[in-house]
């Protein structure tokens, strides 16, 4: 017999403001945190990025205790509680971030301010030890070998990484692909999403396939679905553009926003057709978190203000949050931790894909006590193991 508890700390990366005209940095990133059941909800600062202009992922580990940040030319790992960094390692170009068993793999593009085009990386999908944030390996930008153009996206479907290619950075040059890393071997693949597939700028693992949301050339929005690493299908959903703003799951559908619009759009992920829509705020968001019973939304004016209004799961606005600049990314701890009596490799059928003792240790199958079990669908559960 289970328990469960409650968890409802959100954590807020704000990605800051800067004049682009003269490089001066108005604001600078920073990371703060909410009780999302609070009956009036308190932005808490618990860490200014000083000295950079931008922040682009935040992520949370599978204990609710540790922090990852990517920020411009450096990422970082954080006490989630104090905000404390933990270890750091220069990466320019760092976008988005995913933990595996025992590494943070991490996406690469930038823009550059003189040639007015994409930054040119050896690799744009690296790997980084866990602890320490030590470099372990790269992808390099090589046909067969690994991404050839800024990447953004991630998420892990049957042990295998899908990665959006975009080439976001350079205007007018887009690609649309999905690479695929198999996590076991590092084997590289690729499918093309064609020309209607440009710019996949969100990835989901739903329904037995990867669903991407694709800005185009930002004229237009298109859906597309990947199964085992071969294009079944792409659809145009919109003549706007997404954009890269807010995106996600809401129960068994994909949410998303188009640009100019409201409300949201739902979608279902195995034949990308439309699901109806959903409320929203009324208001045009930068980001989105969808936990059990709550949706966040990041709104800003990329200038002056931040806010993240919390809304139930049937579009009713709750609380609003004032935060910092650009509120771009929003975790929040499981809304529930289930504790189970005893682990087994392999439940409900889902493969399992590491487990960790509560400091966040890889640990065995056999090993007694608290672990967080993190299967190969994106599920994780928090378990109990009795000793033998």
């Amino acid at each position: 017999m289970g328990q469960s508890s409650a968890q409802t700390r959100a954590y807020v990366l704000c990605e800051g403001a800067q004049d682009f005209y003269s490089g001066e940095i108005l604001e600078a990133p920073r990371l703060g945190t909410f009780d999302v059941t609070a009956e009036t909800p308190v932005f808490e600062e618990i860490h200014v990025f000083e000295g950079h202009s931008f922040a682009a992922d935040l992520i949370l580990d599978e204990t609710g205790e540790v922090l990852f940040v990517a920020a411009e030319d450096t990422v970082y790992k954080m006490d989630a509680q104090t905000g404390v960094i933990l270890a750091e390692q220069p990466l320019e170009g760092a976008r988005q971030l995913l933990l595996t068993e025992s590494r943070v793999l991490v996406t690469r593009g930038d823009y550059d301010p003189e040639t007015f085009g994409s930054v040119a990386f050896d690799q744009y999908l690296v790997a980084l030890d866990r602890e320490d944030l030590s470099w372990q390996a790269g992808w390099q930008a090589i046909e067969g070998e690994g991404p050839m153009f800024a990447s953004e996206a991630m998420c892990v479907l049957d042990g295998q990484l899908y990665v959006g290619i975009n080439n976001a950075f350079a205007w007018g040059e887009e690609v649309g692909i999905v690479g695929r890393v198999d996590l076991a071997t590092g084997e590289y693949t690729e499918s093309d999403l064609g020309p209607e597939g440009l710019n996949p700028v969100h990835l989901f693992a739903a329904d037995g396939g990867v669903v991407s949301v694709n800005a185009r050339q930002f004229e237009a929005t298109s859906l597309s679905r990947v199964e085992s690493g071969s294009l079944t299908l792409t659809s145009v959903v919109a003549e706007t553009t997404a954009g890269c703003g807010a995106a996600a799951k809401l129960g068994d559908n994909i949410v998303f926003q188009v640009y100019g619009e409201g409300d949201f759009r739902l979608a279902h992920p195995s034949s990308l057709v439309s699901a109806g829509p959903w409320p929203g705020n009324g208001l045009s968001a930068y980001s989105m978190c969808v936990t059990s019973n709550a949706v966040l939304l990041g709104g800003t004016d990329f200038a002056t203000t931040g806010q993240v209004d919390i809304l139930n799961l049937e579009g009713e606005v709750l609380a609003t949050v004032s935060t910092g600049i650009a509120p771009g990314q929003i975790v929040v701890q499981s809304a529930t931790t289930n504790v189970a009596e005893s682990v087994n490799t392999n439940s409900e059928g889902r493969e399992v894909m590491a487990q960790y003792d509560v400091l966040g240790r890889p640990c065995g199958s056999n090993a007694a006590g608290l672990r967080v079990v993190h299967f190969t669908n994106g599920e994780a559960e928090m378990r109990y193991q009795l000793a033998d």
